[in-house]
């Protein structure tokens, strides 16, 4: 195996992916595909296994200790692919049987590299998609996953076919919500607290157990912006930014919401904006959706301990 590129905590979303895909690349699974053409395959992946590439990820979404999580993208082999023109799909066993055989054998590979690979949110089939997605991460010497319970495997809705528009969250109940706050986050009149601007979450990378995810980002007043030729931010900005992010944090949970930042710091000197997670927990109470009966669970965590395959499996290299 060549030498894998260099992780740079500096840049975890750019080296992660780029760390991820050059082991895809190394097992024959996947890598970069520089024509962007997804109804093929790359040349140098054996007929018949699909293709995997890897992109970063939010770092709202990463798992809780994660060093750095990417999520990869699973295409199937074109044969086993549904045809969105015609909405045919090879019949059972062949495309079923074709999907879970390699995104297993994707999963286990990528975690016999050191990775944590699972499934989330609610499940992909090949007669609804074309193709499926997993979280990749990697977390501390020391620090084990999560365990996923049952509870966990609870969604809100059954999978939704990805060729029908949808909206995945009524994004509009968040913009309403921060348009009414006092002083206001969004609309005409949000400007002395900053401005927050509301983005969907796809469904597959709603942490487990949640409902309802969105990226909410906050961007400070135009006073307290650091302009492009600026090294420091405007005097006064921390303050302003403490402001900002504790009343939008306040009128989110008073709401009902959980709210998530990245692990590493924001500051007015070294970034523009910050950006919050925010979801619903999904009610205890709350029955599973009825999902297709091929479907596997929504949630499958694939790890090694690295006590045992240190001395096998190539290890991801890290910056001092």
């Amino acid at each position: 195996m060549s030498t894998p590129p260099l992780f740079d905590p500096a840049g975890p979303g750019r080296s992660g992916s780029a760390l991820v895909n050059h082991h895809l690349k190394w097992l024959k699974l996947g890598g970069l595909y520089l024509d962007f053409d997804f109804s093929k395959v790359p040349r140098d992946i054996p007929e018949g296994r699909g293709w995997c590439q890897a992109a970063a990820l939010p770092e709202e979404l990463w798992p809780a200790h994660a060093e750095f999580a990417v999520v990869v993208h699973f295409f199937p082999d074109p044969l086993f692919r549904r045809d969105d023109r015609t909405g045919h799909v090879p019949p059972p066993p062949g495309a079923m049987q074709h999907w879970t055989e390699r995104l297993n054998a994707c999963a286990d590979a990528l975690a016999d590299c050191g990775f944590i690979v699972e499934e989330w949110g609610v499940p992909k089939t090949p007669e609804l998609h074309g193709g499926a997605d997993l979280v990749v991460y990697r977390l501390p010497e020391g620090i084990e996953p999560s365990p996923r319970t049952t509870e966990d495997l609870r969604h809100a809705h059954p999978p939704r076919p990805h060729f029908k528009p949808h909206a995945a969250v009524d994004t509009w109940r968040l913009r309403c919500l921060l348009a009414r706050a006092d002083p206001p986050l969004a609309g005409d009149n949000a400007s002395s607290v900053g401005r927050c601007l509301v983005r969907e979450v796809e469904e597959f990378l709603w942490p487990p157990g949640t409902r309802e995810c969105a990226l909410v980002t906050w961007e400070p007043s135009p006073d307290y912006k650091r302009g492009p030729d600026q090294s420091t931010a405007p005097p006064g900005a921390y303050t302003h930014w403490i402001r900002g992010l504790t009343h939008l944090a306040e009128t989110l949970t008073t709401a009902g919401y959980q709210v998530r930042r990245r692990k590493r710091p924001c500051h007015p000197d070294t970034d523009t904006t910050a950006t919050f997670l925010v979801c619903r927990p999904i009610p205890e109470d709350t029955a599973p959706a009825p999902i297709p009966a091929v479907s596997r669970p929504s949630t499958r965590p694939r790890w090694k301990r690295r006590e045992a395959d240190h001395l096998s499996a190539p290890s991801p290299n890290t910056t001092p």
